[in-house]
């Protein structure tokens, strides 16, 4: 048996793993110079959930993206390594903007930074310090991102440049899909989505969040596969988009009856504040849209 081959494979891929853990330690010094005026880490020390979920978000995101451009045709080891590095700046740079998009846009009246680090008061008296509602709904976007992002660098076919327009021209639309279902899902809430995320409702953060990954898992399949023509691909994504949202919320109606018999999201959300509930449900949405992304 030749093992020199299986040798050099785990060589190349210590190379790419190094090389990915490059861009994760790359991200944490973007965002601890972002956020400069108060110390991440120190806030993570002292137990403040909110920072941890939002860098975690932002790890996780990353990495999801990375794994999409490992993925596709090789082209020999030091061109994958040399696009490996390009699709890592490029991602760097799209997760900070869908950052910058949820702050100002999904959650507009809020701001994350101040908010991940604000003192609240909860119904027993106790203070805890940061939003872990609106970190979620952050950390949320950013796994959203990740897996969009895998989608648009995954595959083949086509050229370098239509490679790099297509990750550009699938970010901006997924980021607006993102958008649309958060509205969406805030409209057929018979609550105030984001009142109960500002008053740090965990439950609702949940809530969001969880269906948003849930599309971005369903968009990443929808985008993933070689370069077609920019008429058939984004006919396609449009398409499994809908075709997406809309089953995202009618499996959510079904799975609120069958796994809450009893009683409601709604009211798990608003009145008990339920995590446990919530971290059921979104998993089993998040279950559902594996198999949809996959099914298509």
């Amino acid at each position: 048996m030749n093992i020199a081959p299986i040798l050099i494979g785990i060589g190349q891929g210590f190379i790419y793993a190094i090389t990915c853990i490059f861009f994760i330690w790359l991200v944490k010094q973007v965002d601890d110079w972002r956020t400069r005026d108060f110390d991440d880490d120190r806030h993570i020390d002292d137990g403040n959930l909110a920072v941890g979920l939002r860098r975690a978000g932002l790890y996780l995101g990353i990495s999801i993206a990375l794994s999409g451009a490992l993925s596709g045709t090789s082209g020999g080891f030091f061109l994958d390594l040399i696009q490996l590095i390009v699709d890592g700046l490029i991602i760097t740079g799209f997760l900070f903007s869908s950052r910058f998009i949820n702050d100002f846009i999904m959650m507009g009246h809020l701001k994350n930074d101040l908010e991940c680090v604000k003192e609240f008061t909860l119904a027993d008296g106790r203070k805890i310090t940061g939003n872990t509602a609106l970190g979620t709904v952050e950390a949320s976007m950013y796994i959203a991102t990740g897996f969009i992002l895998k989608g648009s660098l995954a595959g083949g076919g086509g050229t370098f440049f239509q490679s790099l327009v297509s990750a550009v021209l699938f970010f901006v639309l997924g980021q607006i899909a993102l958008l649309v279902f958060g509205f969406v899902y805030e409209l057929i809430t018979p609550f105030n989505v984001r009142q109960e995320i500002k008053q740090n409702n965990l439950a609702a953060g949940i809530g969001l969040g969880g269906i948003l990954i849930a599309l971005g898992i369903i968009l990443m399949g929808s985008i993933s596969g070689p370069f077609t023509g920019w008429g058939t691909d984004l006919a396609g994504f449009a398409i499994y988009t809908a075709y997406g949202m809309v089953m995202l919320l009618i499996f959510r109606s079904v799975l609120d009856r069958i796994l809450l018999p009893t009683t409601s999201l709604a009211i798990e959300i608003k009145e008990d504040q339920n995590v446990a509930a919530l971290i059921v449900v979104e998993s089993a949405i998040a279950a559902v849209a594996v198999i949809i992304a996959f099914s298509m």
